[in-house]
């Protein structure tokens, strides 16, 4: 868990490949170091880095490994459904692909931080807009989207 917190913390705000990966040779020295453990052996679920949510157990809110990734995938497009019924919601035509998924979660993990706010950036249509709105209607909060105009 805190593998997984560090590179939320610090890795996720990286913009090179490069970088990344010397931030992850980093990691993996300090967990052997600290702990006696291997990234790669404890910190990774089937080659990729482990995600942690605490929306899979409506009955207590506990931040946990997703084990099963197919019942990520299913809750969320539960989640999806119940947001197109809502009224005065625009409805979203959403294909929740892996990197879809982890993008949500990691939205989701920053909207619940104690004044917590995204920046994300990326060219129109690929889903920032769309991915943030999900995330806040799990985290049952209200979102507002800034206009840049000409005069802003």
């Amino acid at each position: 868990m805190w593998a997984h917190e560090v590179l939320r913390v610090f890795h996720d705000r990286l913009n090179s490949f490069e970088d990344r990966d010397q931030f992850k040779a980093y990691l993996n020295e300090q967990l052997q170091q600290q702990f006696q453990l291997d990234y790669k052996e404890h910190c990774m679920t089937n080659g990729e880095d482990a995600c942690f949510v605490d929306f899979l157990n409506e009955n207590m809110r506990v931040y946990e490994e997703v084990t099963n990734f197919d019942r990520l995938r299913e809750f969320l497009i539960d989640k999806l459904e119940s947001y197109n019924v809502q009224p005065k919601l625009i409805k979203m035509d959403l294909v929740l692909f892996k990197d879809a998924i982890t993008h949500v979660t990691k939205i989701y993990r920053v909207l619940n931080l104690k004044r917590g706010h995204c920046f994300l950036v990326g060219v129109g249509g690929s889903g920032r807009h769309s991915l943030s709105r999900l995330s806040a209607f799990i985290s049952e909060m209200n979102i507002f989207q800034l206009e840049v105009t000409k005069g802003f």
